[in-house]
């Protein structure tokens, strides 16, 4: 360790480090856009003009990087110029041997490619779009109602997830030695991760039968309508359930049996719905928003582009700055060191500070970090699991008097035996860890976390603000304690501003950030995208995280680590902010018309529930599908002649393609419109991801025996070290596994001690009245 990096600001961590940047995307753009935010210096090469359409969201991803106009061959030679200690590259397919090849130094390399490096379609060749990627990822199965079209999230989510995961991968593997420093991020195993909410592991948990399961349905309550706009609720638990009626003056329904049930509630939810408006459209969002705070149900305002700007938290932590250019207003870096939130300028980094060692012998990046992981639900497992994954050593805190939430999605019924141990939540996001249960109420609880707190090296927490702070441990408490650890905290609104306390999970920051707003039906209620902001938060979250462990381990010094969950989820809905800022342009739903497309949607075909997403993108793919379609008519209509003229006939378009597409196999038209250079997808149903040809090929499921849930495909990081073929260092932990290891084994408590702790439901193995 050396003190030669306290001299960087702390907001900077990774001052010093030198990327190099060929990207094509959102994804590419935005992995490279953090990096910079954390004090690294960037060079992107490639045609100026490459990357997004809209020149304001272009130019929000890629301003502070140096330009080069280097084309794709001249990368190894451009990487060696500059002494890049990270190669980014994003690609349309796998890239070639020779290219592959020719970063055989000790550069961290990351590409990002549709398919991946490896599998039965990685280097075919097969058109694709973001849209079609979620066809095949199984996210338009669960989205919308039956009533109309499968339905996509509409802020192009999983490409911004890849360009977040990307960069904290990428932190993390300069880390470690010289193996396992090629990193391999396919958008389409992050789509299929971060949009499906693990409904695969529900299945196979569940034992569900192959015939066509239709799960396409609106939440109730979720978004509603206000006197003045639109609100968000997201009811977590029965007692958010019981509260929540109450709160709508609709007591009656606290007796009916078949409203205690999420199935009897949906079997009456035409009902209910009226019910739930009937008092919204009474009162005003910022009503509605005090008065279920009160109750502390998870609520909030609806957002746009436009009126996100006025919010009082957003005002408070200043989260929309001018563009360093002028012209419009952008996001901030969503994380914190420090208390300091990065400073963003149009000018590119300066290569100061101490370089990486590339020649580090530590066998896995993270290995010899002790982490205490206190986090919950998706986003703190994620960030405590792929802590794991590189090498560190997990210790996931529970209590038995409040397990992890995740634990009560998608299991079992608590009339099942160890029923705790099957959610499909629980299950999906936390291999890699060992497991304590501490009751944080009981002060023998508070003084073993204290113990462990003295020996970790990384904290990490997703609590509402108060939690720990209620028990002695903020900040300056644990930095006391000490001094070297990093802290991480994750609140879904921040630690500062009044939001503060507000509860919010992953559909509510949804809402709260206008993610919902851009979801949904064309002249429809906005739609809660259902998932992508819980693994954008995650992926955001580690990324702090090994940047600020980066600059810890060089300097020897702790840090307090913040990245709340509502500010990286509005970074992926920058362009509204961009667009209503710089054009007055206030962007809306568009149901599955992506606006970069010429046409583009899901389409029925023959048989139950079967469909088919197709994008066309440009002029080559629109001569092919009027050839393939033999509507050679759209081609002598000149209202049809470009992009704009078939997009203002998009409903009738869509309408004769309908019924091209209804009379055949959906098989038979994905293969037909492939073979003609369009991109094309049948739906995948979300329960059998697992056996999609290109994840199963590449082994992206791994085959984990559970001890009470059986032996299920469970899901790996949607990204990997190229020569480490498995993530799955341990499988999920049950609950207080580990009690007498760490506890007794590590701490050296007596088994009479430890008897004591459990007698007392300090410690335990079950949830408390199970």
């Amino acid at each position: 360790m050396t003190a030669s990096n306290n001299d960087v600001p702390r907001s900077a961590p990774l001052t010093g480090v030198r990327v190099l940047e060929w990207s094509r995307s959102i994804a590419g753009g935005y992995a490279g856009r953090t990096l910079r935010d954390a004090g690294a210096r960037v060079v992107r090469a490639g045609a100026p003009g490459s990357g997004p359409e809209r020149p304001a969201l272009a130019a929000y991803l890629h301003s502070g990087k140096e330009r080069t106009d280097a084309d794709l061959a001249d990368l190894p030679r451009v990487s060696r110029e500059v002494d890049a200690d990270i190669v980014l590259i994003e690609l349309p397919d796998a890239p070639d041997a020779e290219l592959r090849a020719a970063f055989d130094d000790d550069r961290v390399v990351v590409f990002l490619t549709p398919w991946g490096l490896d599998g039965p379609w990685a280097g075919a060749g097969r058109p694709w779009s973001e849209f079609t990627l979620q066809a095949e990822s199984g996210s338009l199965s669960i989205r919308g109602v039956l009533e109309n079209d499968p339905l996509a999230t509409g802020s192009a989510e999983p490409l911004w997830i890849a360009g977040a995961m990307a960069a904290g991968a990428a932190i993390a593997a300069l880390q470690g030695g010289p193996d396992g420093r090629v990193l391999d991020v396919p958008l389409l195993e992050v789509s299929g991760y971060s949009t499906n909410l693990f409904i695969d592991v529900m299945a196979a948990v569940h034992g569900m039968p192959r015939e066509p399961f239709l799960q396409r349905r609106r939440l109730t309550p979720s978004v509603e309508p206000a006197s003045d706009g639109w609100v968000g609720f997201n009811l977590a638990s029965v007692q958010n359930h019981e509260d929540f009626l109450v709160l709508i003056e609709r007591p009656d329904y606290l007796a009916d049996e078949e409203m205690k049930t999420h199935e009897g509630r949906y079997r009456r939810a035409a009902e209910l719905t009226e019910a739930v408006r009937s008092w919204t459209r009474r009162h005003t969002v910022a009503e509605i928003v005090e008065r279920a705070a009160a109750f502390r149900i998870p609520c909030a305002p609806v957002h746009n582009g436009r009126t996100i700007l006025d919010d009082p938290q957003i005002v408070a932590r200043d989260f929309y700055p001018d563009h360093p250019g002028g012209g419009f207003r952008e996001p901030a870096p969503p994380f914190l060191f420090d208390g300091e939130r990065p400073a963003r300028t149009g000018a590119a980094a300066a290569a100061t500070g101490e370089r990486p060692d590339r020649q580090l012998d530590r066998p896995a990046p993270f290995a010899g970090l002790r982490v205490l992981d206190l986090g919950t639900w998706w986003v703190g497992a994620y960030v405590g699991s792929l802590l794991g994954a590189f090498g560190a050593d997990v210790i996931k805190v529970e209590s038995t008097n409040r397990i992890d939430g995740s634990r009560t999605m998608g299991g079992l019924p608590p009339t099942r035996d160890h029923w705790w141990e099957c959610s499909n939540f629980y299950l999906g996001a936390n291999g890699n860890k060992r497991n304590v249960t501490l009751d944080l109420s009981q002060p023998d609880g508070v003084a073993l976390l204290r113990e462990l707190i003295a020996s970790a090296d990384v904290l990490i927490e997703n609590y509402a603000p108060r939690v720990l702070e209620s028990v002695g441990l903020d900040w300056a408490a644990v930095h006391e304690l000490n001094p070297r650890l990093v802290m991480h905290r994750m609140p879904a609104f921040g630690l500062t501003g009044p939001r503060r306390s507000m509860v919010g999970y992953a559909q509510t920051v949804e809402q709260f950030s206008g993610l919902a707003w851009r979801t949904g039906y064309p002249d429809g209620d906005p739609t809660n995208p259902s998932g992508p902001a819980d693994p954008m938060g995650a992926a955001n979250s580690f990324f702090a995280l090994a940047a600020a462990i980066y600059r810890s381990r060089r300097t020897g010094v702790g840090m307090l680590v913040e990245s709340p969950l509502a500010e990286a989820a509005l970074v992926m809905t920058a362009e509204q902010v961009i667009a209503w800022t710089g054009d007055r342009e206030l962007l809306t739903a568009q149901g599955n018309r992506g606006s970069e497309a010429h046409l583009q949607g899901a389409f029925r075909a023959r048989g139950t529930d079967r469909w088919v997403g197709i994008s066309v993108l440009d002029e080559a793919q629109w001569t092919a599908l009027t050839e393939v379609t033999g509507f050679r008519h759209w081609a002598d209509e000149t209202d049809l002649a470009d992009r704009a003229g078939r997009r203002a006939r998009a409903a009738a378009l869509e309408k004769e393609l309908s019924g091209w597409i209804a009379e055949r196999d959906a098989d038979d038209v994905v293969e037909t419109l492939l073979a003609a250079g369009v991109p094309a997808a049948r739906l995948i149903d979300a329960r059998f991801l697992h056996e999609h040809p290109q994840l199963a090929g590449r082994g992206s499921y791994e085959l984990t025996e559970l001890p009470y849930a059986g032996t299920l495909a469970l899901p790996t990081l949607p990204f990997r070290r190229v020569g480490q073929p498995q993530w799955m260092r341990r499988r999920p932990p049950t609950l207080g596994e580990h009690n007498a290891e760490i506890l007794g084994g590590e701490l050296g408590l007596s088994d009479e001690r430890l008897a004591d702790l459990e007698r007392r439901g300090v410690i335990g193995t079950r949830p408390l009245g199970f």
